[in-house]
């Protein structure tokens, strides 16, 4: 193999390796037949944390359209120079890093990653579980996105009355929530099967 066939090869190996943003995020069943092992990820975290699938989903969306590498933009000095970004927040949950490492440790997961699914969705569902200390429903999900984005803290102050946007988007991923679960209705979760279950 002469070295442009290995580049181009090498090349091809990372590609497949990368993870794909859905291209229809409409729509949890299509984004779920593109990429079949996101299934198992949300029932795990659904058993583990009672987090429901559909909210975790528009949670997702909201924060990273399923960009794994996505983070804020670069502030810039002078107008031009990239610098530092404007928060720590990184990968499909937008988790921040000192939020990330209290669930790194928590959970005992050290080597969890903010890109990769799996984990995202697991902090998600981490996250969620602790709504009961504020008296929020599962149910209520644009509560749970506000205490999400603001903190539990920041909830209980009603850090968010003078942020009539954040509101807005609160609405915005409870609607895409409940779609997602109507969705749902059509392409049910369903655990996979190991190879014992035949026996």
């Amino acid at each position: 193999m002469n070295r442009n066939s290995l580049l181009v090869f090498s090349l091809l190996i990372l590609a497949s390796c990368s993870a794909k943003i859905p291209s229809n995020q409409d729509d949890i069943c299509d984004m779920l037949n593109e990429s079949p092992k996101w299934e198992q990820d949300l029932l795990e975290a659904q058993k583990r944390w009672d987090a429901e699938p559909s909210t975790v989903m528009a949670i997702i969306r909201q924060e990273s359209s399923f960009d794994p590498d996505a983070a804020p933009e670069r502030n810039r000095l002078l107008g031009f120079i990239p610098w530092k970004r404007a928060s720590s927040a990184r990968g499909y949950a937008q988790a921040v890093e000192g939020t990330w490492e209290e669930y790194r440790l928590e959970t005992n997961k050290g080597r969890a990653r903010r890109n990769n699914f799996s984990d995202s969705v697991d902090f998600i569902g981490w996250y969620l579980s602790k709504a009961k200390s504020v008296r929020i429903k599962s149910y209520e999900v644009d509560k749970l996105y506000i205490a999400y984005h603001e903190g539990y803290g920041g909830y209980k102050r009603k850090s968010y009355r003078d942020k009539e946007w954040l509101v807005d988007v609160a609405k915005k991923v409870k609607y895409n929530s409940v779609r997602y679960e109507r969705q749902l209705k059509s392409c049910p979760l369903k655990e996979k099967k190991s190879f014992w279950d035949i026996f």
